[in-house]
C-alpha cells in the first residue's frame, strides 16, 4: 500500500445517513415513502459536496 492520503468516497457515507434520517423522518410523519425519498436527495447531496471538498484539499 502506498503511503498518500487515504481517499474516502463520501457518496456511501452521506446516503446511509440519509436513508437514516429519512426513515426517522417518515416514522415520524408516517409517510415512509417520502421519508425515504427525501433522505437520499439529500445524502446524495451531502455525499456529493463532501467528495468535491475532499478533492479540493
Amino acid at each position: 500500500m502506498s503511503e498518500g492520503k487515504k481517499e474516502t468516497d463520501y457518496l456511501g457515507v452521506g446516503l446511509g445517513l440519509g436513508v437514516a434520517m429519512g426513515v426517522s423522518l417518515g416514522m415520524l410523519t408516517d409517510n415512509l415513502g417520502f421519508g425515504i425519498a427525501i433522505g437520499t436527495s439529500l445524502g446524495v447531496v451531502f455525499g456529493t459536496t463532501m467528495n468535491q471538498r475532499n478533492k479540493k484539499e
